[in-house]
Formats: structure tokens, sequence, C-alpha cells
């Protein structure tokens, strides 16, 4: 089973991967479950969510194995700038070499940043002054573009307010779900309409 690695983090913004953990739990009405997600971190010590949620990650850094890395997580957090986080941002450039998808929202795309994989992609962030005043190695103006999320190859990137469209693009990247199954989720998450939820049953009995 592929392993969807999720970076744990002191100050993670622990409502941004929300929408996702949410869309993952649906593989229970699929006949085989692909997919299975690892929290890693630093060191096996707890780390406080910015919500104030403990969190005991998985693994260590030094677990983490690529070759069974069906994509890599980075949630955003007030400590992408430190140096304790080279590590898991020299994983996320071995993962983007190797083609596996790395997807990075609010501020885990400033971490990217400073490493230079936002140089060459196309991508987004809170703002782009964000980027430019936060990190002095961000030489990625070109490839910014001012929407809630962006996919560009195994690159998804998204501000801080995109995190149900971040889901989403992870989804159909990873093709958990068929498209009707993930249109449906998109539609009843950013509408609250019965009758996408509808649809969305209705997609796993095909």
């Amino acid at each position: 089973m592929k392993k969807i690695y999720m970076y744990l983090l002191d100050t993670m913004a622990d409502w941004e991967n929300g929408y996702f953990l949410q869309g993952l739990t649906l593989q229970k009405m699929l006949p085989k479950q692909e997919y299975e997600l690892c929290t890693v971190a630093t060191s096996r010590k707890p780390i406080k969510t910015a919500g104030g949620m403990t969190l005991i990650p998985d693994i260590t850094l030094d677990e983490l194995d690529e070759n069974q890395a069906a994509a890599l997580l980075l949630i955003g957090a007030d400590t992408w700038g430190s140096t304790e986080q080279t590590a898991i941002l020299e994983v996320a450039k071995s993962l983007i070499e190797k083609g596996v998808l790395v997807a990075a929202i609010c501020g885990a795309t400033l971490g990217l940043a400073n490493v230079g994989i936002l140089d060459t992609q196309y991508h987004t962030s809170n703002a782009l002054f964000f980027l430019t005043g936060m990190s002095s190695n961000y030489n990625g103006e070109q490839y910014y573009k001012d929407v809630a999320a962006v996919a560009d190859d195994n690159l998804i990137t998204a501000s801080s307010a995109g995190s149900l469209l971040w889901a989403k693009y992870i989804f159909e990247k990873l093709e958990i779900y068929s498209s009707e199954t993930i249109e449906a989720w998109y539609n009843y998450f950013s509408t609250g309409k019965a009758s996408y939820f509808g649809e969305l049953m209705n997609t796993f009995s095909k």
C-alpha cells in the first residue's frame, strides 16, 4: 500500500488538512484501499498545533521510505523558516525529482520558496508579497498565480483559503476516486447542497 506522508511540525495549522482528511476517509467505500496516511516529523516528540492539539508522529524522517511515497503533504505553520525544516524540504526536492507528488499549503509554500522549488513551476501562496517579503531565495514571481490553489505536474500549492481546492487537486492527481466522485465531493463541500451529497454516495454504487 502506498503511503501519503503528512509532515507534522509545531504551530501546524491543523484546520488546513481537514478537507483532505475527510475525503481520504471515503476510501472505505471502495473495494480496496490503496493509500495509507502516515504522519512524519523530525522526532517522535509530540507536536503542538496552532489549534492547540497535541499530535504524536507515526514515524521520524529517517524512517520515511521515498520508494513507498505516493505524496508528501506540507501544512502551513509559523515555523517554516526554521532550520529544523531543512531536512523535510530536502525530501520534498528529492520526491519532486522522482515524480512524486508534493502538496504544500499556506506557510509551507514559504519553505518550498526557500529551497528554490517554486522557481520553475506554477504555484500560489497566501500572496506574492508573502513569498517575496519572507524569502530572500525566492525567484519564482513569473510562475506565481493569484488563485486559491494551483496544480502543476507533481506540485500542488494553495493559499490558506484554498484547502478545499487543494484537497481536490490531490485526489485528482492520485486518482484515488473517479472523476465523478471527486466532482460530487467538491460540489457538496463547496455549496452544502444535499443533492450533491446524494450524487456523491451514488458514485460508489456504479
